[in-house]
């Protein structure tokens, strides 16, 4: 069956990135679709047929026609996914950033698109805060970046993990990370799923209005952290961002350290993590 995803690509990659990587629409689709074929249900990842549309809103101001997130509508999209960026989620006087807010905050709230599945990685985390009436801020506790562990809520082990029980398996997850701005607190409505050791809020969930104990749904779903990045691709951003003196030598110094994790390879965000996207995703959401 065909998945459609509206990309809001928020940001540009530098030129190493783009050279080894591609643009932010490649770096996605390619994670959602490796994620897709390592699913450990196989009937599931051959069933779908991942379609992913780039929506430029910080250059072109570009969003999905409101048509295409009816319910029913040809070719509709399933979800709208927020991409990380440079940017800065609170900063008003950007004049991308009030349009993209009033957006997600109309998908988010109106009834007619109440089955569209809303996710954001980082900045879109961040954005996603603002349009459900949460915030943004800047982070008093430096840098995160490269992996770092996340601790689990109960309900971050049912969607991060998939234990049903909320009592078992991890409690944590990790992930690459690459931000100093961050969420202080979960929307109202919200339910935490993650925090760290610096931050309080590194992914959060909210309810779709039909969800219930027995069968939770999510209508939005949120991480701080960046499971489409690999660590050559922290390596690239931590490269260029040391050498314009965003990062002075210790945090470059620990952020090189960190890029690869304890084994080389990363975070999970190509596993269970990329897994549990794809398990709020598939969701089947009542329209209004």
């Amino acid at each position: 069956m065909p998945f459609r995803i509206a990309l809001l690509l928020c940001d540009t990659p530098n030129d190493d990135v783009i050279a080894e990587s591609g643009d932010y629409h490649r770096i996605y689709t390619d994670w959602l679709a490796v994620a897709l074929h390592s699913y450990p249900d196989k009937a599931v990842s051959a069933s779908v047929d991942l379609l992913v549309d780039p929506y430029d809103v910080v250059n072109k101001q570009e969003y999905p026609a409101w048509d295409r997130l009816q319910h029913g509508a040809p070719d509709a999209y399933h979800a709208v996914m927020m991409t990380g960026s440079k940017h800065t989620a609170y900063d008003t006087a950007n004049p991308f950033i009030p349009p993209l807010v009033s957006f997600i905050s109309k998908v988010a709230s109106s009834p007619e698109t109440q089955h569209v599945k809303l996710v954001g990685v980082c900045f879109g985390h961040q954005i996603l805060s603002i349009a459900l009436g949460g915030a943004c801020e800047p982070g008093q506790n430096g840098w995160e970046i490269g992996v770092h562990g996340c601790q689990l809520t109960k309900e971050g082990k049912y969607w991060w993990t998939g234990d049903v029980e909320g009592q078992g398996g991890e409690d944590k997850v990790y992930l690459e990370q690459m931000h100093k701005d961050h969420v202080p607190a979960v929307p109202p409505g919200c339910l935490l799923l993650a925090k760290s050791t610096r931050y309080p809020v590194h992914s959060f969930l909210k309810p779709h209005p039909s969800s219930t104990p027995e069968h939770p749904l999510a209508q939005v779903l949120t991480i701080q952290g960046h499971p489409e990045f690999t660590p050559s691709i922290v390596g690239h951003i931590v490269n260029a961002r040391a050498a314009t003196g965003v990062f002075n030598d210790e945090v470059t110094k620990e952020a090189r350290r960190r890029a690869g994790g304890k084994d080389g390879t990363g975070g999970e965000g190509f596993g269970r993590i990329g897994w549990a996207v794809w398990r709020m995703l598939l969701q089947d959401l009542p329209p209004a």
